[in-house]
């Protein structure tokens, strides 16, 4: 899934620079930003079978709106509380935006629905995959008009979908698979010590992945962010590694 969306995003991109269609930049974008994350979803799908504890149009939109909601919170609260995208208060960003992206799927579960760790995990892995697909779209934009040409912002798409899915996807499923797993267990939304420590660790990973690509530091320190996003999916993986097949139950109707 992964090569073939970014063979067809690159393709996009040679015929408009071969034609000058322009028409087919969104798609270009979309399916290079795309390819990373929803290929991680299906890798994590084909492993726990997530997809099947929430009905598939709460995920839809869960992807569509929770991630554009996410983004909104999150896109508000980067531009009041980090004035210099460059500067120290780049490491305010992970605690702005992965409480961002928990409150769409914090909305569902104040319904009472959905209140299991399998349930939050896919809707908050939902949510992470739109706000990080378009997260990313923004920044190929960016490059664009930063006059990188459309090859670079290409290459902006390539290099940020090996890394998403290692970061906003890590971190909001990391959070989701701790916190729903204690209100699953206690029946009802509420705020412990753990969740909080979930929200704190995920906010930080968050922060330090951004602070080492973004401050003036020497080059071979900011190699260290592929430590971080090791150990962002790591921390993921161990947290849902009691999530499989043989426990998730199947939505579809049963038949007679």
């Amino acid at each position: 899934m992964w090569i073939a969306m970014i063979a067809l995003s690159f393709s996009l991109i040679a015929m408009m620079e071969s034609v000058g269609n322009q028409a087919v930049l969104p798609a270009a974008f979309f399916y290079g930003a795309a390819a990373g994350p929803v290929a991680l979803l299906l890798a994590i799908h084909d492993r726990t079978a997530i997809g099947v504890s929430v009905p598939s149009i709460t995920l839809a939109g869960m992807f569509l709106f929770g991630g554009g909601v996410a983004l909104l919170i999150g896109g508000y609260f980067d531009s009041v509380l980090i004035p210099d995208k460059n500067g120290p208060s780049i490491l305010r960003v992970g605690w702005i935006e992965e409480p961002a992206k928990l409150v769409p799927p914090l909305a569902v579960a104040l319904t009472g629905r959905h209140l299991t760790k399998a349930a939050g995990v896919a809707l908050g892995l939902s949510c992470a995959t739109g706000f990080a697909i378009m997260e990313s779209m923004s920044y190929a934009w960016k490059s664009l008009h930063a006059d990188d040409g459309v090859v670079g912002a290409g290459t902006v798409l390539f290099l940020r979908g090996l890394t998403t899915p290692f970061s906003h996807l890590a971190w909001t499923g990391l959070v989701c698979a701790v916190v729903f797993g204690v209100w699953q267990a206690r029946g009802r939304v509420t705020v412990t010590p753990s969740v909080v420590a979930a929200l704190a660790g995920a906010a930080v990973l968050h922060s330090l992945n951004d602070g080492l690509l973004v401050l003036d530091i020497p080059r071979a320190a900011r190699l260290l962010f592929l430590v971080v996003a090791a150990v962002s999916y790591w921390l993921f993986h161990r947290a849902t590694r009691d999530l499989n097949r043989k426990v998730i139950p199947d939505l579809a109707p049963s038949r007679a």
